[in-house]
């Protein structure tokens, strides 16, 4: 006996696992068993049976009307062609695949016809066969079966073709072994040659670096030497994993990374360019192999079992190669590097932390368990941190460097750490202003060595490499690994259209986001020329040369390349590309003498010009000298570089909606192996088993599924941009459909933009408030003055120049209250230059009638309004009097607190309080008289700081504005309210100015109490009053109130010193959802408010940027209100300010958020229907034919997916919001239901088709059919019947789920869905109820072979018909039964309907809902 040899043995036994075989038969019923009646099934007839041709040795042996013949002067050959004269070599066609070579010539005769066969068993259907052809065609019944070499005459059927037994030492076995061997070996060696290296390496490492160690750690005299320790040590893991990398914490706390350097190595390099060809060797394997399926497996010598046996294995390690490309790619190049030292690295390996995902509902065990799984699974496989490579480089001075995320790490040796440089040129404004004279040529590159050209490079890949970064992710893989089995195993056409689907998708996504790179790296890189002063010398120079410390020149017209102080001059920047803020905003120049911190987004913002800002106007003040300006931050360090980081390199935001569809995905795997099981039990076993259930998965598992679930978005982020609202981070629409709490600024955003003037109230005798002061007279108030020339003249002064307007192109520059202030006072603002008379600016007042007083007035100092002093203050000189003013103004609280007590009347807080309760924008001036020659003269005020500037000052009135409600947001907070959603004032003005509009706009509940918190210095606490009566409802017990506040409604407000109280005493989070407005609210604490909301739910925020900046960043979805290009502040921008706009984007977010759990479901019903369907195929042997599923995936999917993404957003907000749990109560309800709905129709459909007598009988038989031909086993009725219900199944899903409830228009709206879901019922009742027709039979339905068509009374169709691969011939159906079934789906519809509106949707919802509610936030709305 011929021994085997262990690798054939072993492939035996691998393979032995794998037999293909079917069973004939359901496991539960006997086919064509009994009647009806109970009696036994006759054996049946086998329509229309086509005939084999036969093959004889002389063409005279062929009966007559089989005979071929030839025109004359040709002759018939043995390939059956006729031609003149006939070659040796051609093939007989009566030769067989896998079958010894014909002896002699063989003629094949004319053939193709069709027998009956009456009384057919198909365990005996080979001599049936040919018995009944025999007697049909004419011949003996003893002709036998092929065979090489007949004596005259055989059948031409071929045998089942034999290519000899395997000796696996075929060539497709040579080339598998040399291939799959060759990766398998040069990556072993290759991890076991860098494993040595970098051994070595190491151990050199740790050597020298001890011995350096024991001479640094003590001096030659034996005293110890201080050691430098980093700041923040490496862990002891890190040190153990690797002691050449190096542990940093980076500018900010919580960027942790760790670096590793590498460098090349010639065997890595070829090894590495070896994988790459492997890569491609896998694919040209898996083209070989399906090749090979369609060539009767001859490289495997026609062995089918072994070849479908080696795809799978094939199939596995093709995933994996690829899957593990996709997961390491950014750790792959360096596997083919050695790691070592930085001295010696070219490359370093970036590994920081995965960005914090920030999980926006309340998660449950499951999520918990399954997000504990996934990170257990990534941090196995190194996955938990995000990687990077970048190349390591060296300056001119061979400091190391390496560039990532677009900032330069510098290696300091001193702390033997990687860091971003940062310079400290001084930390007051004082020191910075001292900075006039620039830097050096030599010091200039030193810094550029450090911190890199000021140009923020931006790759943007070609659209080749844009291509294959998109096909890089795992669910690509996922898809195109599934396509390989429908490319293999005769699916090819569904393969191609899904493949097309699959690009076309995916180029669309290529190429808008190279268009957002493309829009992202013209905003981000800039380069210009500019005047630098080095070396004491202006020189011209690029813009990426400037570098910190250097001072350049502001020129009008230039866009500002960094941030910077301004030294001199007078700027005005327009800032409305970088914050939004309408208006340009006016500059003033750092003061030598101010001691104050700088701080750039705080009190240093109006001395700081930012990148990206224009510059309109630059004014010199210095004769003989230019507008200069410090550079301060370069490149990322910028305001504007930060946010392009943030764009570039954004922090992922998992939406409970992301994290659920993992563990639906889990659970449809699960479905999957059910699927699998039932295979193996009922249908098949190995191969075909396995092949049948990676069918399922994929079905069950739509590669359409996450384009699906994003274009909900795209479309509704369309239709934002119909209402000129911009999105430009589309996950964030959905975001916005959950939205619970909308925080407003008020003034711009509620109220219209500008202010109108409307007057002051001084006190009495205000023009001789010097003399009321020495005579200690107490002070009241005069009567208010709503027209400026009836205030007294003193006053006037005050408005007309305590302020810092400005005039650009005959345009007024400045805050809008100013503008309007100084408009208001009809004085002049002279535009005559001030080099020469120091004069900061002139001012002279209206002269309306001749004599009238026209001395003009000078501005000697000025400093600017900050948030953090929330006042101003400006030193006058009088020419008329030759008097110094100086005039400070602020927030009326503010201005009490710096003026002198005996200057404020006894009822200021009553006075102020009422305008501002009555809707007025209040602001006070103080004023002080100053004695030239007491301080000295001019040139003394001049160094004065603002301290002392705007000590011992006097009140001197109350400068009053009007603030006017939008006509439009009183409709549309109302309508935000009415929609569940809690609206909050975030403003910077006064308290009782925000509860006047809070209530005009009804935003405050009407005959709500409001109580105002306020902090009191004296007894270190927030006092609580009623701001309708405060004297009688004075330091209330808030708590009280609140616990009655069901009986009597009450609303909190809070000032911004009570909001920080609040805080500190870690109190706010146990009245915020009570507070209603929060006043006197600086940038920061805006910020911090919104972050608190945050906390307690999903949380908006609009403004017309400026100073809401911070909060509109910081919130979950943020809107900014500007006609400029605010991308970079918040994800949404409008240039409609309205209120309007922000319910616009609720209406749409839950819209789109309703239409994306619709997709989703959609697509799981999808895969749900192919489940039960593949369920039943496993059962009865069948399956649908194969145009019918072309239809389902293409045709049927595809555009109603696209048709359901179309739903139009509801008219109005509802009172709740749509679910975003993907496994919450309400969507597997609707899942649920719709599945054990449609599970009981088919049921029924099968038990009504089981009752019939002309099925009974007649049954689909496996054993009596060629499963080879597996798109031929629809030829039957269950088929028909299974394909009819599911397709009805797969149609009315759409329309199920098109239903619009609260959140979308009902569903004759979306008139694409309606038009082709009607289209699709009609063509699928239409398969349904005709008699055979051309179209019908395209799909197999009640279709037959034309011959048995005829025979049982109906007119063949003219197309072409495959003939049928079952006995009975036809899958016609009685026409009663057809009508029937129709009903039967139509009912299945209206079930399904009826379920989904009445039930998940209707009354038993609300029902349900009443009884048992699910916890959500509970706040007043």
């Amino acid at each position: 006996m011929r021994k085997l040899s262990p690798l054939k043995l072993f492939i035996l036994i691998v393979f032995s696992w794998f037999p293909f075989s079917t069973y004939a038969t359901p496991a539960f019923n006997k086919v064509n068993g009994y009647q009806r009646n109970g009696q036994p099934c006759p054996l049946p007839t086998y329509n229309a049976y086509q005939c084999s041709k036969l093959c004889v040795r002389d063409i005279q042996n062929c009966p007559t009307q089989y005979r071929p013949s030839c025109a004359s002067g040709l002759t018939y050959c043995v390939d059956g062609s006729c031609q003149t004269e006939c070659s040796q070599n051609l093939v007989s066609a009566c030769s067989c695949p896998g079958a010894p070579a014909i002896q002699g010539h063989l003629y094949p005769c004319h053939g193709g016809e069709t027998v009956d066969i009456p009384n057919f068993n198909a365990s005996n259907m080979e001599a049936q066969t040919m018995q009944a052809c025999a007697n049909k065609i004419g011949v003996p019944d003893t002709v036998p079966a092929w065979n090489p070499n007949p004596s005259s005459i055989m059948w031409g059927e071929c045998p089942t073709p034999d290519y000899g037994p395997l000796t696996y030492h075929e060539p497709a076995f040579i080339a598998l072994y040399t291939f799959y061997g060759s990766c398998l070996v040069s990556l072993i060696g290759w991890t076991l040659y860098k494993r040595f290296r970098e051994k070595v390496i190491k151990m050199k490492f740790n050597r020298i670096n001890t011995s350096q160690n024991i001479q640094k750690e003590y001096k030659d005299d034996g005293s110890e030497e201080e050691k430098k320790v980093p700041s923040e040590n490496p862990s002891k893991a890190i040190l153990n994993d690797d002691d050449t990398s190096s542990y940093l914490a980076s500018l900010e706390p919580e960027e942790k990374m760790t670096i590793k350097a590498y460098k090349r190595d010639w065997i890595g390099m070829f090894i590495f360019f070896l994988y790459i060809i492997q890569t491609f060797g896998m694919i040209a394997y898996m083209i070989m192999m399906t090749e090979d399926y369609y060539t009767e497996y001859l490289l495997f010598r026609g062995n089918q079992t072994v070849q479908a046996s080696i795809f799978i294995a094939m199939w596995y390690i093709f995933f994996g190669w690829f899957a593990a490309l996709v997961m390491f790619q950014h750790r792959l190049p360096n596997f083919f590097r050695i790691q070592c030292t930085y001295s010696e690295g070219q490359y370093v390996q970036v590994e920081k932390d995965e960005p914090a995902m920030i999980f926006l509902e309340a998660d449950d065990f499951i999520m918990r368990s399954v997000r504990r799984l996934e990170q257990w699974g990534k941090k196995i496989m190194g996955l938990d941190v995000v990687v990077n490579t970048s190349p390591l480089q060296k300056t001119r001075t061979g400091t190391k460097y390496f560039v990532y995320q677009c900032t330069r790490f510098v290696y300091h040796p001193e702390t033997q750490l990687f860091t971003p440089h940062e310079f400290d040129l001084g930390g007051t404004n004082a020191e910075l202003a001292k900075q006039k004279n620039g830097l050096t040529n030599e010091e200039a590159a030193k810094r550029e060595e450090l911190v890199g050209p000021n140009f923020i490079e931006v790759y943007v890949p070609n659209v080749l490499m844009a291509i294959l970064r998109e096909f890089s992710s795992f669910f690509y893989i996922y898809q195109f690994t599934v396509l390989w089995l429908f490319y293999y195993f005769a699916y090819w056409q569904v393969g191609i259209a899904d493949t097309a689907v699959i690009l076309l998708s995916a180029m669309v996504k290529v190429f808008v986001r190279l268009r957002s790179e493309h829009r992202i790296k013209k905003m981000a890189e800039f380069t210009d020329d500019v005047n630098i002063l080095r070396d004491g010398q202006w020189e011209t120079k690029s813009t990426s040369d400037l570098v910190p410390g250097d001072v350049f020149e502001v020129a009008e017209g230039k866009t500002t390349p960094v941030d910077a102080v301004v030294l001199n001059g007078n700027i005005v920047a327009d800032e409305s590309s970088l914050t939004g803020e309408p208006l340009p905003i006016r500059k003033f120049p750092l003061r030598p003498d101010d001691p104050t911190p700088y701080d750039r987004i705080g009190a240093g913002k109006t001395s700081t010009i930012f990148a990206g800002t224009t510059i309109s106007q630059a004014e010199r003040t210095e004769q003989g000298q230019p507008v200069r300006a410090l550079v301060t931050h370069t490149g990322t360090g910028t305001d504007k570089g930060e946010l392009v980081k943030k764009i570039l390199f954004p922090t992922r935001v998992a939406f409970v909606f992301d994290e659920q569809i993992k563990i639906v995905i889990l659970i449809l795997l699960a479905c999957g192996l059910v699927c699998l099981a039932l295979a193996i039990w009922l249908y098949a076993k190995g191969t075909s088993a396995w092949f049948y259930a990676m069918f399922a998965i994929a079905q069950l598992v739509s590669p359409l599924l996450p384009a699906a679930l994003v274009v909900g978005q795209s479309v509704a982020a369309g239709r934002l941009r119909d209402h000129h609202i911009f999105c430009v981070d589309l996950p964030r629409i959905l975001m916005a459909g959950k939205v619970q709490l909308f925080c407003f600024d008020k003034t711009g955003t509620l109220t219209r933009e500008g202010l109108e003037f409307y007057g002051a109230q001084p006190i009495a005798d205000v023009d001789n408030i010097v003399n009321q002061r020495v005579n200690k007279i107490e002070p009241e108030f005069s009567i208010h003055h709503e027209k400026v020339y009836d205030v007294p003249r003193l006053m006037q002064m005050g408005i007309a120049t305590c302020h810092a307007v400005t005039i650009l192109n005959d345009q007024f520059i400045g805050n809008p209250v100013d503008i309007e202030m100084f408009k208001s006072s009809k004085w002049k603002l002279e535009m005559t230059s001030h080099e020469k008379d120091d004069y900061v600016d002139t001012f002279t007042p209206p002269v309306e009638t001749p004599g009238d007083n026209s001395a003009p007035v000078h501005i000697l100092k000025r400093f600017e309004f900050v948030h953090a002093r929330m006042s101003m203050s400006v030193a006058v000189l009088d020419t008329m009097t030759n008097k110094v003013h100086v005039f400070v103004k602020g927030a009326y609280e503010k201005i009490k607190d710096l003026s002198n007590p005996e200057s404020i009347p006894k009822n200021y807080d009553e006075t102020a309080s009422e305008l501002a309760r009555s809707g007025c924008y209040v602001l006070a001036v103080s004023h002080r008289e100053l004695d030239l020659d007491e301080i000295g003269g001019l040139e003394a005020l001049r160094h004065w700081n603002r301290d002392k500037l705007e000590q011992n000052i006097d009140f001197m009135g109350l400068i009053i504005f009007k603030n006017q409600l939008k006509e439009d947001t009183t409709e549309n907070i109302l309508e935000l309210k009415r929609g569940a959603t809690r609206t909050i004032m975030i403003t910077g003005d006064t308290a009782l100015t925000g509860v006047y509009i809070g209530r005009q706009c009804g935003m405050v509940e009407e005959g709500s109490r409001v109580l105002l918190g306020d902090y009191n210095h004296e007894q270190d606490k927030v006092i609580w009053f009623d701001v309708d009566d405060p004297e009688t409802f004075n330091d209330v017990n808030v708590d009280d109130y609140l616990l009655n506040s069901q009986h009597t409604p009450v609303e909190l407000a809070v000032t911004g010193k009570a909001f920080h109280w609040l805080v500190d005493q870690d109190l706010i989070r146990k009245y915020l959802l009570d507070i209603r407005v929060f006043a006197r609210m600086t940038p920061n604490g805006k910020v911090q408010c919104v972050q608190l909301h945050m906390e307690r739910g999903i949380t908006a925020m609009t403004g017309d940027g400026g100073n809401d900046c911070g909060a509109l960043r910081a919130a979950h979805v943020g809107i900014a209100m500007s006609d400029a290009e605010a991308s970079i502040v918040s994800p949404f921008s409008t240039s409609v300010r309205s209120v309007k706009s922000c319910v616009e984007l609720l209406r749409q977010g839950r819209g789109a958020l309703a239409t994306s759990i619709t997709n989703y479901k959609y697509l799981i019903l999808y895969g749900q229907v192919m489940m039960m369907l593949k369920i039943f195929t496993f059962y009865f042997s069948i399956t649908m034919s194969q145009n019918v599923w072309i239809a389902i995936d293409v045709f049927i999917t595809v555009f109603l997916t696209w048709c359901v993404s179309n739903s139009k957003a509801a008219k109005r907000l509802a009172p709740q919001r749509p679910t975003a749990r993907l496994l919450g109560p309400q969507t597997m309800a609707s899942a649920m239901g719709l599945v054990a709905i449609n599970w009981l129709f088919l049921i029924g459909a099968f038990v009504m088709l089981y009752k019939q007598s002309w099925f009974r009988c007649h049954e689909f038989d496996a054993s009596a059919v060629n499963l080879a031909k597996w798109w031929l086993l629809a030829d039957n009725y269950e088929a028909a019947i299974l394909a009819l219900v599911c397709l009805y199944d797969f149609i009315n899903n759409a329309a199920v789920f098109n239903f619009g409830y609260k959140f979308r228009q009902s569903w004759w709206r979306n008139y694409p869905l309606v038009i082709l879901w009607a289209g699709y019922i009609v063509i699928v009742s239409y398969w349904t109820l005709a008699n055979p027709n051309n179209f019908g039979c395209l799909f197999r339905f009640n279709c037959g072979t034309k011959s048995v068509l005829e025979q049982i009374g109906y007119k063949p169709p003219s197309r072409n018909i495959e003939p049928y691969n079952t006995p009975l011939g036809h899958n016609v159906m009685p026409w009663d039964f057809r009508w029937r079934l129709w009903g039967l789906c139509v009912g299945n519809m209206v079930a399904t309907l009826v379920y989904e509106k009445l039930v998940v949707l209707g009354p038993v919802h609300a029902f349900l809902a009443r009884h048992f509610p699910v916890e959500r936030l509970k706040v007043k709305y």
